[in-house]
C-alpha cells in the first residue's frame, strides 16, 4: 500500500492554508485538492460548522480581507492512512497557530480525511476535524507517542 500520494496531498493542504503576515494562502491549490464540491466539517464548537470547498475558501478570504486573520500556520504531526482499492481514510493529528512564531502549547487537533482515486489521482472528498478542548486532548494512540 503506497501512501505517498496521500501524504503529499495532505502536506499540500496544510501548507496551502498556511501564510505569513503580508502574504496570502494558496487557496487555488486548496480548491484543486478536492473532488467536486467537497465537504468540510468543523466540530470544534458546540455544533457542526459545515462547508463546501468554495464556502470554506470564501470564509477564509473574508476573514483575511476583514483583517480577522493576518497569518496562520498549520502542520501535521502524526498520521495513519488506510487504503482499500481506490478509497482511503487518513487520521491526521495537527497543530496550528495564528502566528508563525514557535510558541509553547500550540493548539492541536485531529482531522479525519477521506480520499478517492479518480483517473489515477487521489482527491479529498471530505474532512471532519476537531481541535482539542478543555475536556479532551488528542489521545496518545493517535500521536505515535510524540507528546
Amino acid at each position: 500500500m503506497n501512501t505517498r500520494p496521500i501524504d503529499y496531498i495532505t502536506e499540500d493542504f496544510y501548507e496551502s492554508l498556511s501564510f505569513m503576515d503580508g502574504e496570502l494562502p494558496d487557496l487555488d491549490t486548496v480548491r484543486d485538492l478536492f473532488y467536486e464540491d467537497g465537504l468540510l466539517i468543523n466540530m470544534s464548537f458546540g455544533k457542526p460548522v459545515t462547508y463546501s470547498t468554495e464556502s470554506f475558501i470564501r470564509g477564509l478570504e473574508d476573514q483575511i480581507s476583514e483583517g480577522q486573520l493576518n497569518q496562520f500556520m498549520q502542520r501535521e504531526l502524526y498520521s495513519k492512512t488506510e487504503i482499500f482499492g481506490r478509497v482511503a481514510q487518513r487520521t491526521s493529528v495537527y497543530e496550528y497557530s495564528l502566528s508563525y512564531h514557535e510558541t509553547e502549547n500550540i493548539p492541536k487537533g485531529v482531522n479525519y480525511i477521506q480520499f478517492i482515486q479518480v483517473d489515477d489521482l487521489w482527491k479529498i472528498t471530505s474532512m471532519v476535524w476537531s481541535d482539542e478542548g478543555a475536556n479532551f486532548r488528542v489521545p496518545k494512540e493517535l500521536t505515535g507517542q510524540l507528546f
